[in-house]
């Protein structure tokens, strides 16, 4: 009888080490997808705002046609992008939309491969779908000048975007992470309590098998410098909850000029906007009316 229990209890263990990495994974690959108003506040479409808008499909490189929101601006040749962040959507940017359309500037509040259907890969897959944006917006809206405005995921996919897209002018990156890898295991410890070893590297091959990428790559601190001589900016909160504010410095450290930085004075990921409105939507026109 105390052998059998012995081995129970193994197979317990040895369960518990096989789910904990696949549960980990699922709620990286697959996030629920949800507009919370207390975060994002907008979350019907751009008509809450008094904006005009059409919505417009932006397809992918593999066969998706992600339903995105276009809004025209009277600088009917320069748009921005809105890119959403892991677990967001095209809401995300609307809390800026206002400010920028006043500005003149046509906006793209782009949706992600995950809310149409697929799944999210922490900025390896976006950056294409990011770049499928700008040849939407200089073919199809014949637009002649584009830039990025990221949040979060979002804004890590727009520095790699942007790094290996010469078209896109300027790019604003809110509350982005140096290293995909670096902010999930932060995440794991912090809010599931799992240790490095040896959950972490089987949530990485549990990552990589199912999404077929390597999520190790993703490391927008190793290719922000390339970016230069074209402008971006860094905002982060200085006491961001989930992706801490070390991954803003990091990322500074390495950018180049001309790069403007921002670290305001907020306590949860990507409230800026939410705690600091007057000054974000000051310093966020300003960025795009000097470079753009």
């Amino acid at each position: 009888m105390l052998r059998y229990w012995k081995w129970l209890f193994v197979l317990l263990i040895l369960s518990l080490v096989g789910f904990i990495p696949w549960y980990f994974s699922s709620l990286v690959l697959y996030p629920g997808v949800k507009c919370n108003p207390e975060h994002h506040v907008f979350c019907t479409d751009p008509s809450e705002l008094g904006l005009s808008f059409e919505t417009v499909f932006v397809p992918t490189a593999d066969g998706l046609q992600t339903e995105s929101w276009y809004i025209p601006g009277t600088k009917a040749d320069r748009a921005i992008i809105f890119v959403h962040g892991h677990g967001g959507s095209k809401n995300e940017g609307l809390r800026f939309a206002k400010a920028l359309h006043e500005a003149g500037y046509s906006l793209l509040a782009l949706s992600l491969r995950r809310n149409s259907g697929s799944f999210a890969s922490m900025g390896y897959y976006e950056p294409d779908d990011v770049k499928r944006a700008v040849t939407y917006l200089l073919e199809e809206k014949k637009v002649k000048e584009v830039a990025l405005f990221g949040f979060s995921m979002g804004a890590a996919s727009s520095i790699l975007a942007m790094e290996k897209d010469p078209r896109v002018k300027a790019g604003l990156f809110s509350s982005g992470y140096a290293s995909a890898m670096d902010v999930m295991v932060e995440s794991a410890k912090r809010d599931f309590g799992v240790p490095y070893y040896p959950l972490i590297p089987m949530v990485r091959m549990l990552l990589n098998m199912r999404g077929n990428m390597q999520i190790e790559t993703v490391l927008p601190e190793e290719k922000i410098a390339n970016i230069s001589p074209r402008p971006i900016a860094i905002f982060h909160c200085d006491k961001d909850h989930y992706v801490d504010v070390s991954h803003a410095n990091r990322l500074i450290a390495k950018a180049k000029q001309p790069l403007e930085v921002w670290i305001a004075k907020c306590d949860r990921h990507e409230l800026i906007w939410n705690q600091n409105r007057v000054e974000a939507e000051k310093r966020s026109v300003d960025f795009f009316r000097k470079y753009f």
